[in-house]
């Protein structure tokens, strides 16, 4: 990764820190790298525990770290060596989305890692339990161990929506009969709700957490539109968020209210002396509202639940509307499933399909895959048969060629090999995005980023600092244009607007007019977009989703994967590749559980149900 413009870059490193990393095997990207992070405290940091890096520059890998601790004369049993190894084992488990890990299996694979004994493990694991990093506890049963972070996440989500869910002080009323202001709304609207929709709406106007769940084409969207009609017309201050920009964005278009993602809505922050993400709005500090609605809720993530947890007052209307046959979030944990499985709150599952939205062989097929069925084809949802895997990515380049500009995204189930994003990016950037006499380009290690590029941030960085404007940074006059602020979350898409060749840095629009412009040692932060992976899409909609069908890992071809990627399809949806790969996909019903706490932390804490048939009965 050393190129000449590191050279010019690693200058400004102090000598001395320059000659201790590069005796220890830097390189001078990662020189510059850790230099950028901590200035001339590197030395001091890396000669007391060289872990340190891990938890920072995590690619680096606990082999290469390892390695750097024995130069510096760390001994293979030392305890900074084996906590560093839970650490970095435990952190694997959350990648993977889960929140804890069985202990006993933990500790086995940890001491195969180590080579060392599990009772040293233990030993080790049950000391930074005393220090309050990790958690040791019993769950179902059997001894887990979580961060400490993720355990409290758990009981503090269990804890509030208890009491949001039966508030003290019960919920501020809507302006007469709950039954009577539905039938007002739909018929000042022009619309006709379904039997499920009113049930829907009423759960949410009667109940402190409420949770609606349904395919495409059930109508939620209608649904949320009569809430915040009901809700306000009675006086009520709602807000609407969802996890990712462009799911909020769509909202907007949809509904007319203001929606934001929850991060704005919980006003985040960078905070410098934490190094840590915090939110302005919190239990000291709580949303003023009398309602939040959070779409796409199956893209929430355990800790930023309890962050809106922590900033909900008692009496707020929690309402929650998703698809929980989707794909879980990509952080760690299953909220939403969680959360319907534990039976406490009033679920309204949405079943039948509007009658305009029959017409849609993509709304219909979703519903069919889901229930275990093969699609049928049509010029919106169409098969398009090859064999070979080459064969296939060739296909995909030319249909991709004939689409309108801009308008198709391909979605695969995996990273690697000749179908996974990496290298279909490579390919599909010489489709939409040719090189071209006068057009800027960069070379970074196997990828080439150039001016027009649909680019994706692959991982959360608080520190990442934006400007909000119309303008280009470039173009920015600081005293009357944009505001400033941190924050770049992973799976967020933009185009890639300037490069500087000089400078080696790069500049990329995202949604809400952000501008960020990359230094060269950023840019392992963005990857082309072209291709991205089903799980990267979530919370996304397109005009054209294509989709290769070849064999993949079964733990990835299944029903739910299969079932996310074509809800992501606005208008058409064009599968290249074998048939019998998907009736196998649709057929596979397995989905890659998760190690998750909070339905048992709800189940056990409180011990009873409610449902929607007991809801019905009161009525």
């Amino acid at each position: 990764m050393d190129t000449l413009n590191n050279i010019t870059k690693i200058s400004q490193v102090t000598p001395e820190v320059t000659w201790f990393l590069r005796n220890l095997g830097f390189s001078n990207y990662y020189i510059i790298k850790i230099y950028d992070l901590v200035g001339d405290a590197a030395i001091g940091l890396t000669e007391d525990n060289p872990y340190w890096l891990l938890e920072e520059f995590p690619r680096l890998g606990f082999d290469r770290v390892d390695g750097v601790a024995r130069k510096l004369g760390v001994s293979p049993d030392s305890h900074l060596r084996l906590e560093a190894a839970v650490a970095y084992g435990l952190r694997s488990y959350v990648a993977e989305g889960h929140t804890f890990a069985p202990l006993d299996e933990f500790c086995i694979k940890a001491a195969e890692f180590l080579d060392a004994d599990t009772g040293l493990v233990r030993d080790v694991i049950e000391d930074m339990s005393f220090s309050g990093d990790v958690q040791l506890t019993n769950l179902d049963g059997r001894p887990v161990l979580y961060f400490y972070g993720y355990y409290r996440a758990e009981c503090t989500i269990a804890g509030k929506l208890a009491a949001l869910a039966e508030p003290a002080g019960g919920l501020p009323p809507v302006a007469g009969n709950p039954l009577a202001l539905i039938k007002k709304a739909a018929a000042e609207r022009g619309i006709e709700l379904s039997g499920q929709q009113t049930t829907a709406v009423m759960n949410s106007l009667v109940s402190g957490v409420s949770i609606i769940t349904g395919g495409p084409g059930t109508g939620k969207t209608t649904i949320i539109n009569s809430l915040i009609y009901i809700m306000e017309e009675s006086g009520l201050k709602v807000a609407v968020a969802a996890p990712t920009g462009r799911a909020a964005k769509r909202i907007m278009e949809t509904s007319g209210h203001f929606a934001c993602t929850v991060h704005r809505l919980l006003e985040y922050y960078y905070d410098e002396e934490t190094g840590y993400m915090s939110f302005g709005k919190n239990s000291e500090d709580p949303l003023n509202y009398n309602a939040v609605i959070i779409d796409e809720a199956s893209m929430l993530d355990l800790m930023l639940t309890e962050a809106l947890c922590n900033a909900l007052k008692p009496g707020t209307r929690l309402i929650l509307v998703g698809d929980a046959d989707q794909l879980p979030s990509v952080g760690a944990g299953n909220v939403l499933a969680d959360l319907i499985d534990s039976d406490y709150f009033f679920t309204t599952r949405l079943t039948e399909i509007y009658r305009q939205s029959t017409e849609s062989r993509i709304v219909v097929n979703a519903h069919r895959i889901n229930g275990g069925e093969s699609p049928v084809y049509g010029e919106d949802f169409l098969l398009v048969k090859e064999d070979k895997q080459q064969a296939i990515l060739d296909k995909i380049a030319e249909i991709a060629q004939k689409l309108p500009a801009g308008s198709a995204q391909v979605l695969t189930p995996v990273k690697k090999g000749i179908l996974g994003s990496a290298n279909m990016n490579a390919r599909l950037q010489q489709v939409f995005n040719p090189p071209e006499e006068g057009k800027t380009e960069l070379e970074f290690g196997s990828r080439i980023f150039r001016v027009g590029d649909r680019v994706m941030q692959i991982k959360n960085d608080y520190r990442l600092e934006y400007r909000v404007g119309r303008k280009s940074p470039g173009q920015f006059d600081s005293r009357t244009d944009g505001d400033t602020g941190k924050g770049i979350f992973n799976g967020e898409i933009g185009e890639v607007k300037g490069i500087d060749t000089q400078l080696r840095t790069v500049t990329v629009l995202y949604d809400d007019e952000r501008w960020v412009e990359y230094s060269y040692v950023k840019l392992d932060e963005i990857e082309l977009a072209y291709a991205v992976t089903v799980h990267k899409s979530q919370g996304s909609e397109f005009p054209v989703v294509i989709m290769p069908m070849t064999w993949f890992p079964p733990v990835l071809a299944t029903r739910s994967l299969i079932y996310t990627a074509v809800t992501r399809g606005k208008e058409q949806v064009i599968i290249v590749g074998n048939p019998d790969y998907l009736e196998k996909m649709v057929a596979n019903n397995q989905s890659r559980s998760r190690n998750s706490g909070l339905k048992e932390r709800l189940v056990g804490m409180y011990g009873f149900y409610l449902s929607e048939k007991v809801f019905i009965k009161k009525k």
